[in-house]
Formats: structure tokens, sequence, C-alpha cells
């Protein structure tokens, strides 16, 4: 655990962790692709939405619990996949879990964290965890993973549908990073009892790593009745995360999607993607008449960016990169000081709002600033 850090903002955090992490780490963490246009429309886009508040509602407290698919959390804000957590923190994800779970929220597990997901699910048997994946090129190692998966607890598969081939991103592989990567960080969990991983394993750690990258990010040709062969084998809900348009959540809930989660990868895939927010409403508009749920994620740093994207129909929120300053910063407190002051904010946000819990929280309570502005004149 670091040095004692009050934080009154997410915003505290990622200026304390810019100073506790090495260069190469921050980079990672921190890049987008290409130009960075998407990295940085994720972090603005929130400003074009004003919060409409209704007033003298007579409310003295909220109730900011909620559901996804089915299991209870105690706020819609829950944690993203993020790659290699030991770069923040040396216990990596199991001190990232030990945070998220103090919550009672929902921890979402990389398939490429540093430690094995069964450690993590083990340590917490009470917490709520799903688990991420890519489409693979190796589909015997895909379905030993997802069995895996179900046999740990794992409540849903989270799919990564926009990574068929992996973006320039021009900040990220430092050498220093390279080499830890080589040496004692890489995919553990990709390397079960399967002959092509084993084998590639056995040549040692550049060899593995390049087995991974060709195979998690090597233009896989999959279509969408993949969604249907992966829900089939894990025996689980399945998630299809990096979801844009309302075209794309319509087929994906049609082939079996339970849930669509609307995400630009952070702005680490393509660059120009529009940011989540935006296409908010139009998914939403795609989905009804179905009972798919809706999340989203990238760029969300205030419980008033969590309220409007509420607002909008999202039903759940994920953070990615604030939980890893949190991380980095403070372990597992971090962690759980992150989701604490987003909660704070939020309550904050739904009492000034007139909104006595989550489901009043409605699209009347936003507008666009371009319809609010135009109104006016």
């Amino acid at each position: 655990m670091s040095t004692r850090f009050q934080a009154v903002s997410i915003a505290d955090y990622e200026e304390e962790a810019l100073k506790v992490m090495g260069g190469d780490a921050i980079a990672f963490y921190n890049s987008g692709s290409d130009g960075e246009e998407t990295l940085k429309e994720n972090r603005f886009s929130s400003t074009r939405y004003r919060i409409r508040p209704r007033i003298m509602r007579g409310i003295s407290h909220v109730d900011m619990t909620s559901s996804i698919l089915g299991h209870s959390i105690t706020f819609p804000v829950c944690v993203a996949p993020s790659a290699w957590h030991r770069f923040a923190n040396l216990k990596g994800e199991v001190e990232t879990a030990k945070g998220v779970t103090s919550a009672g929220v929902v921890m979402n597990l990389s398939s490429v964290a540093t430690v094995r997901t069964e450690e993590v699910t083990s340590s917490f048997p009470d917490g709520l965890f799903f688990m991420q994946c890519y489409c693979l090129g190796n589909k015997r190692l895909q379905e030993l993973m997802l069995r895996e998966a179900k046999r740990q607890g794992f409540k849903a598969i989270v799919l990564s549908v926009d990574c068929s081939v992996i973006s320039k991103r021009r900040k990220q592989f430092g050498p220093s990073m390279l080499e830890r990567i080589n040496s004692e960080m890489l995919p553990i969990n990709y390397m079960q009892n399967e002959e092509s991983s084993r084998r590639a394993e056995e040549e040692g750690p550049a060899a593995f790593l390049e087995y991974f990258m060709n195979m998690a990010h090597g233009a896989t040709p999959v279509g969408l009745d993949f969604i249907r062969w992966i829900k089939d084998t894990s025996e689980l809900p399945v998630i299809t995360k990096g979801i844009l348009t309302g075209k794309a959540a319509r087929e994906a809930v049609e082939h079996g999607a339970d849930a669509v989660w609307i995400s630009n990868h952070g702005g680490r895939q393509l660059d120009f993607s529009p940011s989540t927010l935006d296409v908010l409403t139009e998914v939403v508009d795609a989905l009804k008449g179905t009972n798919a749920e809706i999340y989203i994620d990238s760029g969300f740093r205030s419980g008033s960016d969590v309220f409007k994207a509420l607002a909008l129909g999202a039903r759940a929120v994920f953070l990615g990169r604030p939980i890893l300053w949190g991380l980095a910063v403070r372990g597992s407190d971090g962690v759980r000081d992150v989701l604490d002051i987003i909660k704070e904010e939020l309550r904050l946000c739904m009492m000034l709002s007139g909104c006595p819990d989550i489901n009043s929280i409605t699209k009347n309570h936003v507008i666009n600033e371009s319809d609010y502005l135009a109104a006016k004149l």
C-alpha cells in the first residue's frame, strides 16, 4: 500500500497516479490509438449534456441500489476489464478485487490479467465477477477458458467484439515495459493444457507473447454466430462489448447476446469513432422491445457523468482507468475510494435533481446542449 492520500475527485487520483507510476505504465494505461481524437472526445462529450433538475420533491435520502443481469449491486457503477494490473500494484488483480468486492459491485476480469483468474475468485468467494475474453483464433483454447470461467463461478462472459486486430498505439509499449511483460507478466490465463499454447510456453516468454498477440488480435474471421457459440459453450450470459451503432446492438441481441456494452475501448481501438454517450440513445432505441440490458464505458469521471448515462438509458456505467489510478496510489483502498467518490457525487446529483432512486432518473432529466440552446433562441 502506498502513502496516505486524500482525494476529493477522480482527477486527484489521476494526478497522483502520474507521480507514482512509471512512465511506461502511464503510457500503456492512459494512451489512445493513432492521434487520440476519440480519447479526447470521450472526456469532453459529457459536457454537451445538461441536467434538468426537478425541485421541491420532498427528498431526504436516495436509494442507489440496482442490479445487473439479476445480480444486486450497491449502485450502478462497476469495473471494466483492463490488462496487466501489476503494473499499477504488485498484487495486481487480487488487490483490485479486494476494493471492488468491498464496494459491492461487479468486477470484470481481463483475460490478460497478471494473476490467474482462479486466484481472484477463490480469494473473494462472495464477489461478483464477469470474465472478459477475445474472439480467439484457437477455438480449443477458447473452449477451455470458457469452461474454466463457468467452473470458477463467473456470472457472465464479456466478449470484446472490437479487437479483431489491435490498433496502432503510438505511446504504448516502451522497452522497460516489454521487458517486464516478457519476464514476469505474461497473459498467464492463456497458459492452458492445450497443445499450441503449451508449445508456445515451452519456447519461452517472447514466443508465448507473440503467440498470444497473434491469436487474440490476429484478424480472426468470426461472424455473429460466434456469440451463440460462446453462450452455448460457457453456459453463461454473454455481453458483447464494443458496440457503437444501433444496428450492431440489435444484431448482437438477435444472435444471443443478453446485454450490449457500448464502448470505444477507451479510445484505444478505432480512432475517430464516436463517444459512447453520443450513441447511447441510438442503441436504446434499437433495443426497444427486447430484454437486453445496456452498459457503457469510456471517459466517465464523475457522478454527474454517470447520471447522464443513466438518464439516457444505460443500466450501468463501467470505469476503467480511474480504477487503475486508485490501485496505483493506494491499492485496494484507492480502488474503493474511487468508487466511493463517484458514488457520493452520484448521490448528490440525484438529490439535487429530484430523483429518489435509480429508476426515477429518466431521459427528461438530460438535454443535449445544442437542443437546449436552440430552445432558448
